[in-house]
């Protein structure tokens, strides 16, 4: 039988909390532990939980799974001055997260502000990281996108963070978006915090990954959604035109819920990518 897209109540996924200095980051462990590790990095506003459904349902056989909520998200704890959050504390947190769990090199994978996080972490720990995914992201946020996250840094200082509701909402229209999402959009957004959703967006806002592109040696897997308005399909350019190992994969019926409206096609692409024979 094929997984729903979404659970209607999400299964239990089992992990623990790793203290990363000034972060406490929760991160779900599971699959095939004698297989390669691959981790999976969430969006904005959101936790881990958005991997599953049928991205869980097919990766977990294949690969050990580490799934973390990003600082100020989900499980994870709410560090003290958010509003100086840059990007390098979320990849120092990953670093340390391996670090306590004795995990030294892994596949890794980010979607949308994850995908972020993951190149960061790429270019800052190359030894690291075997193959890299980016899932609906970019180098750097075109001036428009920046703009709104200003608007959502400061709303967000004194907005509850139920309001992600209204913006989730917006950010993931697009195609074939299942209505079990809607059914859970109070999970995933339920666990945030004003700090780290505002945090995030004043970090994601100032990040700008452009200038080692170039360098990047890992072989990365590059999916765009035609019908992405969270991070506009050309806002992906830089990283196909400049990273020099990269496999493109274009959803043109797909917008940027990419993981909730095409679980398993997506998981399929990510899963042949990671499972590839060394050139």
């Amino acid at each position: 039988m094929e997984p729903k897209d979404f659970p209607d109540l999400p299964p239990a996924w089992p992990g623990a909390q790793v203290y990363t200095g000034d972060a406490r980051i929760f991160v779900r462990r599971s699959g095939a532990h004698d297989a390669s590790t691959l981790m999976l990095l969430h969006g904005w506003g959101v936790h881990g939980g958005m991997w599953e459904g049928p991205m869980r349902a097919a990766l977990e056989p294949k690969f050990e799974l580490l799934v973390p909520d990003l600082r100020g998200h989900g499980y994870s704890s709410t560090p003290q001055n958010p509003r100086r959050w840059e990007l390098r504390d979320y990849v120092d947190d990953l670093a340390r997260a391996l670090d306590h769990l004795k995990i030294e090199r892994i596949h890794l994978a980010g979607y949308s502000m994850g995908g972020f996080v993951a190149l960061g972490f790429a270019q800052a720990h190359p030894d690291r990281v075997e193959r890299l995914g980016l899932v609906c992201t970019a180098a750097r946020h075109p001036d428009k996108v920046r703009r709104n996250l200003a608007v959502a840094e400061a709303a967000f200082k004194v907005l509850p963070p139920q309001t992600m509701q209204w913006v989730a909402g917006r950010l993931l229209a697009g195609p074939g978006v299942p209505p079990e999402l809607r059914k859970v959009m109070g999970w995933l957004l339920g666990y945030n915090t004003r700090g780290g959703i505002s945090g995030a967006a004043g970090a994601m806002r100032r990040a700008d990954l452009t200038a080692g592109l170039s360098d990047l040696q890992h072989e990365t897997l590059l999916v765009t959604a035609e019908h992405d308005v969270a991070v506009p399909r050309y806002a992906s350019h830089a990283l196909l035109e400049s990273i020099p190992r990269v496999t493109h994969h274009h959803f043109d019926d797909a917008g940027h819920a990419l993981a909730a409206s095409h679980g398993g096609d997506l998981a399929r692409v990510m899963a042949e990518f990671f499972s590839r024979s060394a050139p």
